[in-house]
């Protein structure tokens, strides 16, 4: 006659299977939301606080343009819970034009004023990509930006050149659009933050023409 115990023993591994199952199964529709059809952000510019004013009294007027040079116009994918691409997310905003209006605000707040006949800010947006990354119950958002940031005089001579990168990273529980644009929003605001605490910026923006 069958111990009863012993068959309580046999079923207890397979209920332990099919619980494992069951979390696994669970996480990965978290972690993958709707994954199949195309995801859309809506960027904006978180300005710097607390900035102090770097134009001089003679600094020239200056204007900033940016054109939009990255391989595709989809700033991320979403995956599902098996790490497989499955859809694009693309920013229902204008990329360059976030990005052109958020140097200038953070021009005119240190004090430089905009116009024509003074210097250029020329920006030249190479890169702008958010990822996901999947762990067993949730994963990394990351996003990236580069740029070539470079300041003409009138005359086209360049002051100042340099291609700059920004990230921001964080961990989340689902794959979705709200934390790609998060982190894409960090990214950008990251950037702009180091062409700005460049002193070789600020002086060429102060420089006068001779």
């Amino acid at each position: 006659m069958m111990n009863p115990n012993t068959g309580a023993r046999a079923i207890r591994p397979w209920l332990l299977a099919v619980r494992l199952v069951a979390i696994l199964a669970a996480s990965t529709v978290l972690l993958s939301g709707c994954a199949f059809t195309t995801g859309h952000v809506n960027l904006a510019y978180e300005p710097t606080t607390e900035v102090s004013k770097a134009a001089a009294a003679d600094s020239p007027r200056v204007r900033v343009e940016v054109t939009d040079k990255r391989p595709t116009q989809a700033v991320g994918q979403k995956i599902n819970g098996f790490g497989i691409k499955t859809a694009d997310i693309v920013s229902d905003s204008d990329v360059a034009a976030t990005l052109k209006t958020a140097f200038e605000t953070e021009l005119h707040n240190r004090g430089f004023t905009d116009g024509a006949g003074g210097d250029l800010v020329t920006v030249r947006l190479a890169d702008f990509q958010n990822q996901f990354t999947l762990g067993f119950f949730s994963g990394d958002a990351s996003a990236s930006i580069g740029m070539e940031v470079a300041v003409k005089r009138p005359d086209g001579s360049v002051t100042y050149s340099r291609y700059v990168t920004g990230e921001s990273k964080d961990w989340v529980e689902l794959a979705r659009e709200g934390n790609a644009e998060r982190m894409l929003n960090g990214a950008m605001r990251d950037g702009v933050a180091k062409v700005f605490s460049d002193n070789a910026f600020i002086e060429a923006l102060n420089k006068r023409s001779p």
